[in-house]
């Protein structure tokens, strides 16, 4: 992600969420403040009279449009029920190929994780991406598509502004399908970072009107899901991770934010029933991502630290702990299926284990913006950084965003 000065922005359903990073969105006027809601109070949680940096019960405000599904709920090609469904058939706690996961987030789709054990390195012997194709503005947010058997990914075009009121650049979406065609996808998407929501339609940072919407896929319609909080608009939602329950977790720094400020860089969640409440407050909220079994947050700051949130059943966070630091610009994060966390930084991606232990460095580009898994076997990670998709085979596959 590039900093606010320089104008930057960023289908397989998991049981788990990923990360992206998301561009700017915010709150048209007359956007819906009901306080109460949901409560999930955690560290940086948001009163009704304004948002603090303690700990404590956090105030709601109900999204406009389409919210999240509720837990366990969802439907796919084979029908549904509680707890989430596959191709033709019930799975409590699993899913299909366009099925939803159960309550909670917990659990891993065979098809993606296929049991273990995994590799005890990740990492290839040769930890060099390769280019995919160079030549793009600025690309962010990348998510692999199973029913397209592509990746999809966002072009911010920083040298140009959209027309007011809308907010920042304009964007492109593009779908890349391997080995190497690729072809536009949305023309006029405003789009930073990208995501798969809980019906297996695209969820995306939308920098133009300051908020998080979902694009049909088939379609290509948007529909608007949180778009302020407590009657005031987002500054530049940059990274978005959908949990199976439809919890959405999303990171709001000033980056792309043309306008005037109103409310503080935080990161937020959007519950099921629609709620937008405060995860936390930070300097420079950048990547978010989702354990493998959905109970933990990951938020990093563009400064350079990685946090993480214990979440409940419902999706609530608790105080947060630091998992690594010294991650200069980090940005776009992605998980694989052992639980070991795929940053982007200044460097190149750093991967670290569930315990923050770091163990070693994707090289071979400069400031990667973002990170996702994809490909058949979902083992290969694609990384976003400057004007260039890369790619490289990795050890243990992993989450598509």
């Amino acid at each position: 992600m590039l900093t606010r000065a320089r104008f930057s922005l960023l289908l397989w359903g998991s049981l788990s969420a990923a990360a992206s990073g998301c561009g700017d969105g915010g709150a048209l006027p007359g956007s819906s403040s009901e306080g109460g809601g949901d409560p999930g109070g955690s560290t940086g949680g948001q009163g009704a009279t304004g948002i603090s940096s303690s700990a404590g019960a956090s105030g709601a405000t109900t999204a406009s449009g389409a919210g999240g599904a509720g837990a366990g709920g969802g439907a796919g090609e084979g029908g549904h029920g509680e707890g989430g469904h596959g191709e033709g058939g019930l799975g409590e706690g699993g899913h299909g190929e366009g099925g939803l996961g159960g309550a909670g987030g917990g659990g891993s789709d065979l098809r993606i994780c296929p049991g273990g054990p995994y590799a005890a390195d990740p990492l290839p012997a040769n930890r060099r991406a390769q280019q995919v194709r160079g030549g793009f503005d600025y690309v962010e947010g990348p998510v692999w598509v199973a029913e397209l058997g592509a990746l999809l990914f966002s072009e911010i075009h920083l040298t140009r502004r959209n027309n007011p009121p809308l907010n920042g650049p304009p964007a492109t979406i593009h779908r890349f399908t391997p080995p190497g065609s690729f072809e536009v996808f949305i023309e006029d998407s405003s789009t930073n970072g990208l995501g798969l929501f809980t019906d297996g339609d695209l969820i995306a940072c939308t920098h133009d009107t300051r908020s998080i919407s979902v694009f049909d896929l088939g379609t290509k319609a948007r529909r608007p899901v949180a778009e302020g909080y407590e009657g005031k608009r987002f500054n530049s939602p940059n990274d978005v991770a959908v949990r199976a329950d439809g919890n959405v977790y999303f990171s709001d720094p000033d980056f792309q934010l043309t306008g005037r400020p109103e409310l503080p860089t935080a990161v937020y969640r959007v519950s099921p029933s629609g709620a937008v409440s405060v995860v936390d407050t930070m300097a420079q909220p950048n990547g978010v991502a989702l354990s493998p079994g959905g109970d933990t947050l990951y938020a990093g700051d563009f400064g350079g630290q990685i946090r993480r949130y214990p979440l409940d059943e419902g999706g609530a966070p608790g105080p947060s702990s630091e998992l690594a630091s010294n991650l200069e610009s980090a940005d776009g994060m992605a998980v694989d299926c052992a639980g070991n966390l795929y940053v982007g930084w200044s460097r190149g991606v750093e991967v670290l284990a569930p315990s923050g232990a770091r163990l070693g460095t994707i090289e071979g580009m400069n400031k990667a913006s973002n990170v996702a898994f994809g490909g058949a076997d979902r083992k290969t990670l694609y990384i976003t950084a400057g004007d260039s998709l890369y790619s490289i085979e990795m050890n243990i596959p992993g989450y598509p965003y």
